[in-house]
């Protein structure tokens, strides 16, 4: 038997041999080994080792790994990056806060079919850590989109109202508002949503929250709808300028504001009217008035702005100096048995009116404009007048001061003999008399002639 077994060893191990390399040749034909190369995010395991700590941590490397795959083409072409778990243990940091990240295939595979795998230049996961820090802020809720017309929404109620926030305190002491946003597209009726909450900055840039902890990750909104109306708004100017100075009119926006609120207290309120107090002001007034304080109770403001931006405008007069004209100059109230001659020593040069308006309207005036007058009425005895000119009023015109005539009343009987030469020589003016229906007033009581008449009134009205 052993002679057989030895018989042609030779050749039998040639035969071995050569057999064990037509099996290498047909397996690496047939199914050759290859290299794929996966991306894979790490988890991060025992992460309540460091919450325990009053602590977070930031990933400042290895949040993600890459790694080379190789094996039999039939194994590792159907591999996906969900067939691997890389993961670092974070309870076993290193002073360095550090931690190696390891690879697993969770796939089940035989022995001989497991694929060699080799992580690339990121091996390490790398934090660093912060204390934590909680704060409570106000749930605000901003709206988008448009109700629809004839309607606003009125109130909008977030539950809960208040949210905790804890994270890194580097990045909570950046945080400003707390938002819930909510679509109120198209609403007609009151109605509920939720929303996630969001944080910003004091700019209202997002802060990155998903390494926060909220107290509350869903907010509901209840929101209520109001009818709404529009108003138009008024200026009432009260008071007057200062003297010399005249009120010309005033500009504002918006001339109309849309209110909100029930039918009942929308039919209550027709306008709404802001007064503007002007007194003793000599300048134009720019101003930005508050509207929330004139609207009655019962209603809001519907809309975004709440305030009217008002110009008040303020022009100073001028004042100007106008002479008359004798002849311009019509008489009242003459007594018929009285004729009038102007004092000698009165000089019919220098009437002079002071008159104070705009200058578009001095431009445009004259003295027939005025009708300047002396009223003669009550002057039943003879003697010498001093008599203040008086004008009748003109729109916009101020008389400043007025100027006096020095006039002579005697008995118009006395000169019927003197004939017409005497007449022409006395200096008298015949006044060509109006008819006046102040002849049909009360008389007033009559004036003693003074024998040196006063001369220094400046007649300002």
């Amino acid at each position: 038997m052993k002679r057989k077994w030895t018989k042609n060893l030779g050749l039998k191990i040639l035969s071995l041999g050569l057999a064990a390399l037509i099996w290498f040749f047909i397996v690496n034909v047939d199914d050759p080994a290859i290299t794929r190369t996966f991306r894979l995010s790490v988890e991060k395991r025992n992460e309540d080792v460091i919450a325990d700590q009053g602590m977070c941590y930031e990933v400042l490397e290895g949040d993600a790994v890459t790694i080379t795959v190789k094996g039999k083409r039939s194994v590792v072409e159907n591999l996906s990056t969900s067939d691997f778990c890389a993961y670092a243990d974070l309870s076993k940091l290193s002073r360095w806060n550090a931690v190696p990240i390891k690879v697993e295939l969770t796939k089940y595979l035989t022995e001989s079919d497991t694929p060699s795998i080799t992580l690339g230049s990121v091996d390490t996961l790398i934090v660093s850590l912060e204390d934590t820090e909680t704060k409570q802020f106000k749930v605000n809720v901003v709206k988008k989109g448009t109700v629809e017309e004839g309607y606003c929404i009125g109130d909008l109620k977030a539950k809960p109202n208040i949210i905790q926030v804890t994270g890194a305190k580097s990045q909570v002491s950046k945080i400003d508002e707390v938002r819930v946003e909510i679509d109120v597209s198209n609403a007609t009726e009151n109605f509920t949503t939720s929303g996630v909450p969001k944080v910003y900055d004091a700019e209202g840039k997002e802060i990155n929250s998903s390494k926060m902890i909220f107290s509350s990750t869903e907010v509901k909104v209840v929101g209520t709808l109001l009818n709404t109306k529009s108003i138009p708004v008024e200026i009432e100017i009260e008071g007057e300028p200062l003297h010399g100075y005249r009120y010309m009119g005033v500009e504002y926006e918006p001339k109309t504001v849309t209110i909100a609120g029930d039918m009942d207290s929308l039919s209550k309120v027709v306008k709404i009217v802001i007064p503007v107090d002007i007194s003793e002001q000599y300048a134009d007034i720019e101003t930005e008035i508050n509207l929330e304080k004139y609207i009655p109770d019962g209603v809001i403001l519907a809309e975004e702005s709440l305030t009217v931006m008002v110009n008040v405008m303020i022009e100073k007069l001028q004042i100007k100096d106008f002479t008359l004209d004798m002849a311009e100059i019509q008489f009242k109230n003459l007594n018929n048995k009285f004729k009038f001659n102007f004092s000698n020593s009165m000089n019919m040069d220098n009437l002079v009116v002071k008159i104070m308006g705009t200058e578009d309207d001095l431009k445009n005036l004259t003295i027939s404009d005025l009708a300047p007058y002396i009223d003669l009425k009550g002057k039943n005895k003879e003697g010498s007048y001093t008599i203040e000119i008086q004008f009748s009023s003109v729109e916009g015109i101020e008389i400043v001061s007025k100027p006096t005539v020095s006039i002579e009343l005697t008995v118009a009987e006395a000169e019927e003999n003197t004939g017409e030469e005497d007449q022409e020589n006395s200096g008298e003016v015949l006044p060509d008399l109006p008819e006046d229906q102040e002849d049909q007033e009360e008389e007033e009581p009559s004036e003693e002639p003074t024998e040196e008449p006063d001369t220094g009134s400046d007649g300002t009205e």
